[in-house]
């Protein structure tokens, strides 16, 4: 059990080792001239009280120090009761997936970094973003909590069930939790309150989405609020009306809770709690609502105070192609740090999902637009055709949506997450801070794909994938006569015909990117690359043999070799039952896929490729007996009385169950 905990290294202040290093230039200037038989008596007696003196002062001043850290972190048992360290993984089809969480990256204000470097607070915030967002990183364990100078600490909840926040750290890396749980994620940020104050006055705006799935959310962080603002009391930094606070909220509009910053917190708990859901829009308007906020703090900024905005949300907003680079340059030029509590990002997808839970008690997976957390699709939308595996549908990028994460990083701030979809399979952050997706403004991403055939084409065909979904053909084929078998051949013809022109045009625009793929330095990019031609090439092999299959079995069809066979199945098989091409491209597929998943082992994209691979290209027929259907050799009048008299048994049935009851799903 271990709790990760981030500290500010700027902010120590070793004033003991500072009068040890006086009293040693000390001795170096005066008794380096006399040696201990050439004093006097009363020197030498002289000189051991002084050192005496300032031995017991060193032990006052780190007493002191003690003293303050422990105030800051009130009580270590208190902190343990809230947050059980308890390690989980994520079981799904045999396959476990353990979860590291690993500590926050300390992030001192911008201004401590631009002091120490006679930098500008808006040149510093531009350096880290042009650096790739890179910092060292420092942990603390529970054992050295008491020992912390004097800071507030961040304790990250990983309790029961895996439960607790993540954090994708101002310079880029994601440490990964699992569950719904704001505690962690209200404790970083209360560090960050805490930081910002030691150096001057502070006005905190929180920001609440108030649409409907947000409100257990808004609701908890109202009862934290009481605690967070009592230990910053103990700070006892600034004076009086050092730190303020300020509540709006926003949807398809932008409301002020509060007129103007307040000292009293207890008066926006209330306000907080009774923060109205909007059931009637489900628009998220966040980059504009931040600009109005800004504008509101304007005389804030005015009086030479640390502004910060803390967003509360669980989507991505809808109005990020129309704002976010103005609202960037506005909290850049203002130096406002922006801080996001929210959701992460489906792997490569632009939908996420919330539990709702309806007044009868029943939950609902509905979809909700919370990503993806790159700016185009990097990812082709396949399905798995044939054999059996975890379903990855439903992968954590590890990383927040682009938009939100981008003004996160870009100002100063960071995106705290504090829910994972539960069904999601994670993966460890240590490996994923290597993939991190880019940052840099929109335009300077554009670029950087247009100068590259393998980036370009792989958008192109991400995006191909996103419009027309790729339909993946039935396996079973029902065989209780040779008729009814060409009939269902015949019609599973059409989908795969569709499906082999798809392909075969996404095979045809990702080879126009493989020249230029050597020239990809980024590990995301290209691990993203391989994976999606592996894909494609291995897909176009099952297509172009299935078909083949299918063609023979129309022809001339099998006869069981069982009596009580009634049903041909299609399954994989490591024969490709096509000509050479095909099996020539049997082997560049892969070849692309083995390369995913040894360069880029513990990622998605090897994940995903590892799936691929586990199934063989080719086919082959297998015969089942499916007691759901008539039995072999079954004439077409007796069938069709059998299927009559099976659909009025069906019907039957369902007329006698009580109706579903009618739910009409929430705008959220």
């Amino acid at each position: 059990m271990s709790a990760i905990i981030s500290a500010d290294p700027v902010a120590t202040k070793p004033a003991p080792r500072r009068a040890s290093r006086e009293v040693q230039a000390s001795g170096q200037g005066f008794f380096g001239k006399l040696s201990m038989s050439d004093a006097p008596g009363w020197l030498i007696s002289v000189g051991v009280h002084i050192l005496v003196m300032i031995a017991l002062l060193a032990v006052k001043i780190s007493a002191q120090t003690v003293t303050e850290a422990s105030l800051l972190t009130s009580s270590l048992e208190d902190i343990q009761n809230e947050t059980e360290f308890e390690p989980s993984t994520n079981d799904q089809e045999g396959i476990s997936h353990d979860v590291t969480s690993l500590s926050a990256m300390s992030t001192s204000s911008a201004s401590v970094a631009a002091a120490s470097s006679g930098q500008s607070v808006e040149q510093e915030t531009q350096n880290r973003v042009d650096d790739g967002f890179k910092s060292p990183e420092v942990k603390v364990t529970v054992d050295d909590l008491a020992m912390l100078p004097g800071k507030l600490t961040e304790v990250i909840d990983a309790g029961p069930g895996g439960k607790g926040p993540s954090i994708t750290g101002g310079q880029g890396e994601d440490l990964s939790g699992m569950g719904d749980n704001v505690g962690g994620a209200i404790d970083r940020l209360t560090w960050e309150i805490a930081q910002a104050l030691h150096e001057k006055k502070t006005t905190v705006a929180w920001l609440f989405d108030h649409s409907q799935s947000l409100k257990e959310r808004r609701i908890a962080i109202a009862e934290r609020f009481e605690n967070v603002y009592r230990q910053l009391e103990s700070l006892e930094e600034g004076g009086k009306g050092a730190l303020q606070t300020i509540v709006a909220t926003y949807g398809e509009g932008f409301n002020l809770v509060t007129d103007k910053p307040v000292e009293d917190v207890k008066t926006l708990i209330a306000k907080v709690r009774a923060i109205p859901d909007d059931p009637n829009s489900s628009k998220e308007n966040v980059f504009a609502a931040v600009n109005q906020l800004v504008a509101k703090l304007k005389k804030e900024r005015d009086k030479s105070r640390s502004i910060m905005i803390f967003i509360i949300t669980d989507e991505k907003g809808d109005d990020a192609e129309k704002h976010l680079e103005d609202t960037i340059n506005l909290c850049r030029k203002q130096a406002i740090k922006v801080y996001v509590v929210g959701n992460a990002a489906l792997f490569g997808l632009e939908k996420g999902y919330v539990n709702w839970k309806y007044p009868d008690g029943t939950t609902e997976d509905i979809e909700v637009d919370a990503g993806p957390e790159t700016v185009e699709p990097e990812a082709l939308v396949l399905g798995f055709w044939g054999g059996r595996g975890p379903d990855l549908s439903r992968m954590s990028s590890g990383y927040g949506p682009y938009a939100l994460t981008r003004l996160c990083k870009e100002t100063g701030g960071q995106y705290l997450i504090a829910q994972a979809d539960a069904k999601a399979q994670r993966f460890d952050p240590a490996i994923m801070r290597n993939y991190q997706p880019d940052y840099r403004p929109i335009k300077d991403y554009v670029k950087s794909i247009e100068k590259n055939k393998a980036k370009s084409s792989l958008i192109m065909a991400a995006k191909a994938t996103k419009l027309e979904n790729v339909a993946i053909p039935r396996l079973e084929f029902p065989a209780y006569n040779d008729n009814i078998l060409r009939e269902t051949i015949t019609e599973s013809q059409k989908p795969a015909a569709e499906m082999i022109y798809k392909i075969d045009r996404l095979v045809e625009v990702l080879t126009q990117g493989e020249k230029d793929r050597e020239k990809v330095s980024e590990p995301r990019w290209r691990a993203a690359y391989d994976l999606a031609i592996g894909r494609a090439k291995a897909m176009k092999v099952r297509a172009f043999g299935y078909n083949a299959m299918l063609a023979e079995m129309k022809a001339t069809p099998k006869s069981f070799q069982k009596k009580d066979s009634n049903q041909w199945k299609i399954e994989p098989s490591k024969t490709i039952n096509a000509g050479q091409p095909v099996k020539k491209l049997e082997k560049e597929a892969s070849m692309y896929l083995k390369r995913v998943i040894d360069e880029h082992a513990g990622t998605p994209w090897a994940m995903i490729a590892e799936r691929e691979l586990s199934t063989p290209m080719g086919w082959e027929w297998k015969e089942f007996k499916n007691s759901m259907l008539l039995a072999a050799n079954t004439s077409p009048e007796e069938a069709k009385k059998q299927i009559r008299l099976a659909d009025e048994k069906a019907k039957a049935a369902a007329a006698s169950r009580p109706p579903a009851p009618q739910r009409e799903k929430p705008k959220l």
